[in-house]
């Protein structure tokens, strides 16, 4: 969920602030109705620290590309979905040893147990509200010193940008969107997956579903800084695009081991969004950026919210082949989509597949 205020929202200083309170605060109701034994609170709770979390997400963005373009921009991508990932990692790993503590101290399971161990957890909610406090401190700084405009950086948020969208910009949306409805659910629903097809026990099961996010936490700013110092960032996307597909293939029509599968999908999902978030930039005035994230953001939520309703359809009525048989097709459809992509881009004369060296030398002559 994207949250904009009315269809105009800076998205530094005060911005980022108040969606940190928003999570905070989410995380804290979402832990009391674990605690009062209220259902209907904690999905209250999950609402309100999604209006947060995602908005959050459209201001790392952005603030990434105000501070970093043309500079690294690729690994700085890397290295948010790296601390993303680590994240989703420590949590999967920690989240029920913590409960069994609180369990022991308590002297009782149920949901007493879980809300105060999902307050405890809410401390990194915390943290990251006093990031967001001294990184609007630091912006405006240097807005300052560098004599920085919002409207001119991308800062505002203005849904009337849409209308001036252009076609490489919403191809990038349609690979995003078909890339990440396959990912997602996939892993989401990949548990049962390994242990009805490849009879892995329960916690051999869960390591081979989790080996994407293990993958992606060393290996993201590798591949950013990979991307920044070679360029191509239509190449390297239709390298993550067509891995993912072979991954894919060989879980729904092989009995190879699947560890094989499951770790070219970890490194072409690092590969992927260290290649794709950064050409928003080069496709959009810098002035729109915000806009363009937001938007993205919110397309990608909306193909998950749809894509795992009828993936958990499809699982229920056909089962795993057809399951992975509509995953295979919708990452066909956006590999149609990053062909299209570089056609269309090398029509026009586009820059998102100018090497490192090419993209240098058109700023030092910009500079001059």
């Amino acid at each position: 969920m994207i949250i904009l205020l009315p269809f105009r929202l800076r998205l530094n200083g005060w911005g980022t602030i108040i969606f940190s309170c928003f999570v905070c605060v989410g995380q804290v109701v979402f832990a009391l109705g674990g605690i009062f034994r209220a259902f209907w609170l904690m999905e209250f709770g999950r609402f309100v620290f999604g209006i947060g979390g995602e908005s959050l997400a459209v201001a790392q963005n952005t603030y990434a590309v105000s501070w970093f373009k043309g500079k690294e921009l690729n690994l700085v991508f890397g290295l948010q979905l790296s601390m993303a990932r680590i994240g989703s990692t420590v949590n999967m790993n920690l989240m029920g040893w913590l409960y069994s503590k609180v369990e022991a101290s308590l002297g009782s399971a149920g949901h007493t147990a879980l809300g105060v161990t999902l307050i405890i957890g809410g401390i990194t909610c915390i943290l990251s509200l006093v990031c967001a406090l001294a990184l609007a401190y630091l912006d405006q700084r240097a807005e300052r010193i560098l004599h920085k405009e919002q409207g001119k950086t991308g800062e505002v948020i203005k849904l009337t940008d849409v209308k001036d969208f252009s076609f490489p910009l919403w191809l990038i949306f349609i690979i995003c969107v078909g890339y990440y409805v396959a990912v997602f659910p996939f892993i989401g629903l990949g548990k049962v997956f390994f242990t009805e097809k490849f009879g892995f026990s329960s916690q051999a099961a869960s390591a081979i579903n989790s080996i994407v996010y293990v993958i992606s936490a060393p290996m993201s700013p590798v591949f950013g800084l990979l991307v920044d110092k070679t360029g191509k960032n239509i190449i390297w996307v239709l390298c993550a695009v067509v891995t993912t597909l072979a991954s894919h293939m060989m879980l729904a029509f092989t009995l190879w081991n699947p560890w094989i599968a499951m770790c070219l999908l970890g490194l072409s999902y690092s590969l992927l969004a260290c290649a794709l978030w950064p050409m928003v930039a080069f496709v959009v005035p810098e002035h729109q950026l915000g806009t363009a994230y937001g938007f993205m953001q919110s397309i990608q939520n909306l193909g998950l919210a749809v894509i795992s309703i009828i993936a958990g359809m499809i699982l229920d009525t056909w089962g795993y082949l057809f399951l992975e048989v509509f995953f295979i097709a919708c990452v066909s459809f956006s590999l149609l989509s990053v062909v299209l992509l570089y056609l269309v881009n090398r029509a026009q004369g586009g820059n998102l597949n100018y090497s490192a060296r090419q993209r240098e030398e058109i700023k030092l002559s910009h500079a001059e």
